[in-house]
């Protein structure tokens, strides 16, 4: 947990179960309570008293400040950089520098095969870090017995090179937030906030081929991060 070196709240990255394969909340459930296992949670860092970081689990996806407690019917899962500062789900969120960094070892992507009739997952991860930092906004709500949450949403922006090949139907790629700018992303105006959310250079990220058997959202082991053969 030194890695983001936070300094308030008794939680640590180890306090949440590894997940392989992990997907947004089912849209239109209802958030009845913290306890409720039917959501999915990840890990945020954000902003606590006095600007010191501090992890919490959030839903994912974002919950609008104007919705009722329940996952949207439309997906909030990403928020993209160049409308959050103005669409009505984000706006709030934006408005009030809520922003958060989402820790992840790595995310996948899926590729339009030309020749065939399925999409090719592949794994990326950063070449020299273990750790990926996505910029993320965060809401607050309240569960239907009361109990406050927060959810959240990962930024995306437009692909680079690597990711244009990899995700070659929407060429989006969600944005990462280098360690010497976490600071800034969690702290800084909105102005110098939206500089930041740009799109990531190329030759940091590498990127796998991997079995569809990522495709089946129960199945979450560590062999879906095994590299694979592309068909010919």
């Amino acid at each position: 947990m030194n890695t983001f070196e936070i300094l308030q709240g008794d939680m640590t990255l180890e306090s949440f179960e590894p997940r392989y394969n992990i997907s947004p909340s089912v849209r239109n459930t209802l958030v009845t309570s913290n306890e409720d296992g039917g959501l999915t949670r990840i890990p945020i860092i954000r902003p606590g008293l006095g600007h010191r970081r501090m992890l919490k689990s959030a839903i994912w996806p974002l919950i609008p400040i104007w919705a009722p407690a329940q996952v949207p019917k439309y997906s909030t899962a990403n928020a993209r950089s160049e409308t959050m500062t103005s669409k009505a789900s984000y706006h709030h969120a934006w408005k009030k520098s809520q922003r958060c960094l989402i820790p992840a070892t790595g995310f996948y992507e899926w590729q339009n095969m030309t020749h065939h009739r399925y999409k090719q997952p592949w794994h990326i991860r950063h070449g020299n870090r273990e750790v990926l930092s996505f910029a993320g906004l965060w809401e607050r709500g309240q569960t239907l017995d009361g109990q406050e949450f927060e959810s959240c949403s990962i930024v995306t922006t437009q692909a680079n090179d690597l990711m244009a090949e990899i995700h070659n139907s929407n060429y989006r790629m969600p944005v990462i937030v280098d360690p010497e700018c976490w600071d800034q992303w969690l702290s800084c105006d909105n102005e110098a906030a939206l500089r930041l959310a740009v799109t990531y250079p190329d030759g940091q990220l590498t990127a796998d081929p991997i079995s569809t058997r990522i495709n089946n959202p129960n199945y979450n082991r560590s062999d879906c991060l095994e590299p694979v053969e592309l068909p010919a």
